[in-house]
């Protein structure tokens, strides 16, 4: 049974990680972000360790629009912000908070959730208004596919919720990349799609 969801300060994130730039979380260059913690728990997530609702990075607002902004200094090209998890929109105020700031910045945002945007709609969802592309819906292992750029099942859809990109832009037309990313730390993070024969040779590596 999922854990109840924490009671974070106002304009506070639970984040897990993020990484200052990648080609692999949403179209152009783009600073992404996973949050902490997920209730919906989809069967052969590529995330698990990101259920708990326990507390991991506690980052504020203006701390991740700082970091957002030493980023762009270093890659001029930083086309936006993309939230993955975890499910941001358990976090979805601070978030809203967040990416308001983001987009007056002049960059993008994407978001990811396994939630469907009718019932985010329906709950009134305040992250919605500062999103320009939105995927939704729970990934179903049955229906996984890697032939769909940022989709990892079938039944998951891509919303253009803002005039910033377009369907027929070709980068929404590409097959599924991954990055690997050295945090410096000792740690390898895998960023993106992570194909099936990837996964099995981190796997290998791993000795499982």
């Amino acid at each position: 049974m999922p854990s109840p969801l924490p009671v974070l300060p106002l304009e506070t994130l639970n984040l897990a990680t993020w990484v200052e730039a990648t080609e692999a979380e949403g179209p152009g260059w783009r600073f992404a972000i996973w949050t902490q913690g997920c209730a919906i728990r989809c069967p052969e997530c590529v995330n698990p360790h990101l259920f708990a609702h326990k507390p991991a990075r506690l980052e504020t607002v203006p701390a991740m629009l700082a970091r957002i902004d030493a980023a762009r200094e270093r890659q001029p090209a930083l086309e936006g912000v993309t939230l993955v998890g975890g499910e941001p929109f358990e976090q979805d105020v601070a978030l809203a908070a967040l990416c308001r700031e983001v987009r007056a910045r002049g960059l993008t945002v994407m978001a990811f959730t396994g939630h469907l945007r009718e019932e985010l709609e329906a709950r009134g969802s305040p992250l919605l208004a500062h999103l320009d592309l939105l995927v939704d819906g729970p990934y179903v292992a049955a229906q996984r596919t890697e032939g769909r750029r940022w989709i990892g099942s079938t039944n998951q859809r891509l919303f253009f919720l803002s005039p910033a990109y377009r369907p027929d832009d070709p980068r929404f037309l590409e097959p599924n990349t991954a990055e690997l990313r050295y945090d410096g730390k000792g740690q390898v993070h895998l960023v993106g799609f992570p194909f099936a024969r990837l996964r099995a040779a981190l796997s290998q590596l791993r000795g499982e």
